[in-house]
This record gives structure tokens, C-alpha cells and sequence, in this order.
């Protein structure tokens, strides 16, 4: 499995990655993420979890990465 930025998931606690997994069999892969102006992009959890997000970086992030617009 990769992560959004092209690499394989690159955690660095088996116990993170382990609990990310859980919260994805739980709610899906992605979480709706809102950025002042009202768009919304579908961001994947694990790309969030190994990377963090910048709100004012995601439109970017979203063109370059292909995360879903909503």
C-alpha cells in the first residue's frame, strides 16, 4: 500500500499505523477536509496521519496530489 506522496506508508510506530487502519475500516480511507472559501476535498487518512495538512496548502496539495474535490 502506498501513501498519497508516492511512497509506501512510511510510519514509523506500527501502533500509529496499526490505529489509522482501524479508524479506516471504521469510517473509509478518506475524510472530507474544508479550506476557507468553502471548497472540499476528500484527503486520505493515511496521507494525514504520515503527513499532517495545512488548510491553506491543500488546494495545491489537492492539484497535485489528485485528491478529490466535493
Amino acid at each position: 500500500m502506498t501513501c498519497a506522496c508516492g511512497k509506501p506508508l512510511h510510519y514509523s510506530d506500527p501502533k500509529i499505523r496499526a490505529g489509522v487502519e482501524d479508524l479506516i475500516a471504521r469510517l473509509g480511507p478518506t475524510i472530507e477536509v474544508a479550506v476557507i472559501g468553502g471548497k472540499k476535498f476528500k484527503v486520505p487518512r493515511h496521507y494525514i496521519a504520515l503527513h499532517g495538512i495545512k488548510a491553506t496548502e491543500l488546494p495545491e496539495l489537492a492539484a497535485r496530489l489528485g485528491f478529490e474535490e466535493v
